[in-house]
């Protein structure tokens, strides 16, 4: 069996700097959005939402983007869930899309 740290791979195929970057984080998510739909990438609009409750403690689940709006994203959840519950006492969120394009090596 291989040693975990061993299944690390390289993705050294572009570099990020700051001067490439929109100005505005949400064309620049678009930008990205875009690259990645244009690359088949799986499910481009799914991510890891992380909140946490009002004691801090963090939860994470995957859910699917629907939109960008206003100043915002838009996802799908349940109005009742536990995770609406988080959002409506703390706002702050983390979201993580994993693009991995498999075909660009």
């Amino acid at each position: 069996m291989n040693k975990i740290a061993d299944l690390r791979k390289e993705y050294m195929l572009h570099t990020l700097d700051e001067k490439d970057v929109h100005k505005d984080p949400f064309d620049q998510f678009r930008l990205w959005f875009d690259e990645a739909v244009r690359a088949d990438v799986p499910e481009p609009n799914a991510f890891t939402l992380s909140t946490a409750d009002s004691r801090g403690i963090p939860s994470a689940r995957v859910v699917l983007l629907k939109g960008i709006e206003q100043g915002g994203f838009s996802f799908y959840t349940n109005y009742d869930s536990a995770k609406a519950g988080e959002l409506a006492t703390n706002p702050y969120v983390s979201m993580t899309f994993l693009w991995l394009n498999w075909n660009a090596r």
